[in-house]
């Protein structure tokens, strides 16, 4: 029922999504939040947090951050016409992956920096139909500063800007400038804080990597750590596959605004790949839930069998709800 609701094209399905978030965040709202899972925030997202003092808000502001983000990117992807017809399974796909980890139910900087990155990748999509993408390229590369401000490892998604320019338009300076600036504006807002507080000399030290999240994986116990990667993976491969069909198929137009996906998953196993290799710790789930909803939700919409796709997504949501709530089971049994 759920799945044929979502891949359905009424928009009263996003209705529901409170509902989805509020029982998948049911466990940790009655236990109360682990503030300990986030260590080393930016500056800007300390100043943030300390305005909620009551756990109970901080997690209603996240789940909402979650849906407007999950909404708006199921709104851009239906705009664009990535699917024949208009469906809702990117937004409830986002919200599922979000929510994944029971540990990170709670406002973290990767929500924010998700959310102003779904942002830039709407201000992106314009510049195809634009004949002059300089103001496009200045939001999107502001929105991408926002971002790295909570979350620093999100300044190497400017890439993603530069590639969607070098696929959509003609090599034109003054608007790869004017992303830079943009980029560059919300770093200056943070220098004239540091200012304003007498503390300029600290302005550098929470733009340098660092051990913001506790685990890598997000999980201290193996079963959570082996359900999450078996999801991702087998999810990844399946959407990746019926994606690259739906390319190889497809006009030109369609191909060209499918290379920014490419591109998008591309800078994710970059950056990844990178800091693992330095030793950070980054949870690469939620820094590709953008992305992870794209894909998981063409091999739905486009599985030859249904009912096969079908028995796939509630086994898939099965193993994510006992993912969240695997220390609840295991105290019970």
């Amino acid at each position: 029922m759920i799945y044929s609701y979502y891949k359905s094209n009424y928009a009263l399905v996003l209705f529901g999504l409170p509902l989805v978030i509020s029982l998948l965040w049911l466990g940790q709202i009655l236990e109360g939040v682990n503030a300990e899972s986030i260590q080393d925030s930016s500056t800007i997202f300390s100043l943030l947090k300390g305005c909620f003092k009551y756990g109970f808000v901080d997690q209603l502001v996240a789940m909402v951050i979650i849906l407007v983000s999950a909404v708006l990117l199921n709104s851009t992807i239906n705009r664009e016409e990535f699917f024949e017809k208009h469906t809702f399974l990117p937004a409830y796909t986002y919200v599922v992956v979000m929510s994944v980890f029971s540990d990170y139910q709670l406002l973290h900087p990767i929500i924010l920096s998700n959310f102003f990155m779904v942002l830039a990748i709407r201000r992106l999509f314009h510049i195809k139909r634009a004949t002059d993408a300089r103001r496009m390229m200045f939001d999107a590369g502001f929105f991408l500063g926002i971002a790295a401000i909570f979350y620093e490892y999100y300044i190497g998604f400017y890439l993603l800007a530069w590639s969607t320019l070098a696929v959509l338009r003609p090599f034109v300076w003054r608007e790869h400038v004017l992303g830079l600036i943009g980029l560059t504006v919300p770093f200056l807002f943070l220098l004239f804080y540091h200012f304003i507080v007498d503390e300029p000399s600290t302005f550098l030290t929470p733009l340098f990597p660092k051990d913001q999240y506790k685990f890598s994986f997000i999980s201290t116990t193996w079963i959570k750590i082996g359900i999450s990667v078996f999801v991702v993976l087998f999810m990844a491969i399946l959407g990746a596959q019926a994606f690259l069909k739906r390319q190889k198929r497809s006009s030109l137009r369609f191909k060209r605004i499918s290379n920014i996906i490419l591109f998008m998953g591309l800078i994710i196993l970059l950056l990844s790949g990178v800091y693992m290799l330095l030793k950070y710790k980054i949870p690469a789930v939620f820094l590709g839930a953008i992305l992870a909803s794209f894909l998981s939700s063409f091999y739905f919409f486009y599985a030859k069998n249904q009912k096969i796709a079908g028995s796939v997504f509630y086994l898939i949501n099965i193993l994510i709800v006992l993912n969240i709530y695997y220390p609840l089971i295991a105290n019970i049994f």
